[in-house]
């Protein structure tokens, strides 16, 4: 387990301070929240290896800018990572569109060894026309390919698992000492409803358990809206067998990043603020998320005690979600504080899920 409260000097949070998750710029995008689909779509993940030698940011911005313009009639959203010398692409929509990208994307040459490694038809999840990553990863690229390699094998095999699922086990694999190789471990989003809290606790954690935090960033569809972090750490002592933790920006409430992702999790951390309104903001963008993606995560609030409001719960619970509320006896708790009551209900909350 790691230290359950030592003491450490303030963390300066201004230097990573985010707006309000209502002031997010909105897109103008007509495929947004009054247009989720509602009914089954075709889910198609491939991989190949990049031929790119020049920038690989100004060409991911060229993908977007084609994507946008060609997919969007046709009823298709992408999902487009670049990693370890990799292209990994999600796809959502019609098949026969799905079906008519494929056959372009063959062609272009911009990459070759194309594999598919899901298709599947079932519930939306990629909520924008386009997002986009690129992550600066340390292993051998032999690794990343050893990872395509056996999903797909997976899918020729008619194993059927979420698109969120095979996308996070291949571009972000379980740190080595993770128990059954990261099979057995809980995922966990860390939100946080004012500041970066949930970023400044995975930045304290990493140092005071010496692991390597893995710092990521993702693109929306326009110039306009920021890119936003999704930081994560692997804890394999937390829970049976071992548990992930992820930081995730608000402002990927809004860009569509959190809706990919949130079937892979299965609780969400809401860490509290003294401000009443921001958490109530922050709970019901998180509700509205998993009724969107019809995922029942357990919803779990730490905060000061008087931030673990029983309004919270109710609104939580109202919406068919288990909420456990935790409460620091500080009125002003620092990250090492907050740690000290979330850590045994998320070792609790492991063992019992994996039971």
């Amino acid at each position: 387990m790691l230290p359950r409260h030592p003491r450490n000097p303030p963390v300066n949070h201004h230097h990573h301070e985010e707006p309000p998750p209502d002031s997010a710029n909105d897109t103008g995008w007509s495929e947004s929240d009054g247009q989720w689909p509602m009914r089954p779509v075709d889910r198609l993940i491939y991989a190949s290896l990049s031929r790119v030698d020049r920038s690989v940011l100004d060409e991911m911005r060229r993908i977007r800018d084609h994507a946008v313009r060609n997919n969007g009639p046709d009823g298709l959203r992408v999902g487009l990572m670049h990693m370890n010398g990799h292209f990994i692409e999600w796809i959502e929509g019609p098949g026969p569109a799905i079906d008519a990208l494929m056959a372009r994307v063959s062609r272009d040459p911009r990459h070759h060894g194309l594999q598919v490694i899901h298709r599947s038809t079932g519930q939306a999840r990629l909520k924008r026309p386009w997002i986009g990553a690129i992550v600066q990863a340390i292993e051998p690229p032999s690794l990343f390919a050893a990872r395509v390699h056996t999903w797909r094998l997976r899918h020729e095999a008619g194993q059927v698992y979420e698109p969120a699922h095979v996308w996070m086990n291949v571009c972000s694999p379980p740190a080595p000492d993770m128990p059954r190789a990261g099979e057995g471990a809980e995922r966990v989003m860390l939100l946080s409803a004012r500041l970066a809290w949930a970023f400044d606790l995975l930045r304290w954690l990493a140092g005071v358990s010496s692991r390597r935090l893995v710092q990521r960033r993702y693109a929306a569809s326009a110039d306009d809206v920021p890119d936003v972090a999704s930081d994560y750490l692997d804890l394999p002592d937390l829970g049976p067998g071992g548990m992930r933790l992820i930081a995730h920006a608000r402002r990927g409430l809004t860009m569509g990043v959190a809706h990919a992702l949130m079937p892979a999790h299965g609780a969400v951390v809401l860490i509290l603020d003294g401000d009443a309104e921001a958490n109530v903001r922050l709970v019901q963008k998180v509700l509205d998320v998993c009724s969107q993606t019809q995922h029942v995560p357990t919803i779990i609030g730490v905060g000061p005690h008087d931030s673990v409001t029983a309004e919270l719960a109710d609104r939580v619970q109202a919406n068919g979600h288990a909420w456990i509320g935790v409460r620091s006896p500080l009125a002003r708790p620092d990250v090492s504080d907050l740690w000290a009551v979330l850590e045994p209900v998320l070792d609790q909350f492991a063992g019992q899920a994996s039971g």
